[in-house]
């Protein structure tokens, strides 16, 4: 039988541990300020100089501020095992009785509390350099699409600290890496149409590329399946969990664990 309070108490050890090496790492502020006010105001500016209308730039600047968001919270995810990694310490974690959801879900709080800052700080920045309403369909429809990116982000990260767990150090790239590829994938700055089909098979198999189809629709884009969204993430979210415990017994019995300890 499941104890409630000790699976809340150890998911909150995970975001407590998130929460201390963030406060302690000074780069945490480029994270969810300097990087994010630089992305907007880069396409921002490209856009006015280009002289795009209201609608193409309504367009790019949903992709872009899902973009910062999903980077911000997905990194969190993966800090819970590239920390350890770091510091030569992942044996460690795993003699505690945790287990993989107890990590991603601790993280993945702490990834949301931090991806909602980002969000807050670029609808300001967003409205007032460039007159753009992120809030045009109301509250409902935006805590949606925020819903829908933080679990891609969950997705994204809990791959990330699989592949440390399979590969090591090698597959510490795929934590900048991988936003970049969804990116190129789901239409951050154009739509899916104008890719190889191929590819859009590839993106229709994505959450995200429905999340930033909902909400484009919402300012004449067009129509989104966004139950199928959630679908996805959840199951990707599920599949990820039960992928991770996985890894973590494959690394115990490989000694990848040791080697990437003191």
């Amino acid at each position: 039988m499941i104890n409630i309070d000790i699976e809340a108490g150890r998911c909150a050890a995970s975001f407590y541990k998130s929460w201390i090496m963030a406060k302690r790492n000074f780069f945490t502020i480029f994270e969810v300020l300097f990087w994010p006010f630089i992305g907007l105001m880069s396409i921002g500016l490209m856009a006015g100089f280009l002289a795009m209308g209201q609608n193409a730039l309504s367009f790019i600047l949903i992709g872009a501020i899902a973009f910062s968001i999903v980077q911000v919270c997905q990194i969190d995810v993966a800090y819970v095992m590239l920390f350890d990694m770091w510091s030569k310490s992942i044996k460690h974690t795993f003699i505690a009785p945790v287990r993989g959801h107890h990590l991603i879900i601790g993280s993945l709080l702490f990834g949301i509390l931090r991806g909602s800052l980002v969000f807050i700080i670029l609808l300001i920045l967003s409205f007032y350099a460039f007159g753009f309403n992120f809030l045009v369909a109301g509250a409902v429809p935006v805590l949606i699409f925020l819903a829908g990116l933080f679990l891609t982000s969950a997705s994204l990260g809990i791959l990330v600290c699989i592949s440390i767990l399979k590969f090591g150090q090698r597959a510490e790239v795929a934590a900048w890496t991988m936003t970049g590829i969804m990116m190129f994938i789901c239409g951050i700055y154009y739509p899916v149409s104008v890719l190889p089909e191929s590819i859009q098979l590839i993106a229709r198999a994505i959450p995200l590329t429905y999340f930033l189809e909902y909400m484009r629709s919402f300012y004449g884009f067009g129509h989104a399946n966004v139950m199928l969204g959630f679908a996805l993430g959840i199951f990707y979210f599920v599949a990820g969990i039960i992928a991770l415990d996985r890894a973590v017994i494959m690394a115990r019995r490989s000694g990848i664990l040791l080697r990437l300890s003191e």
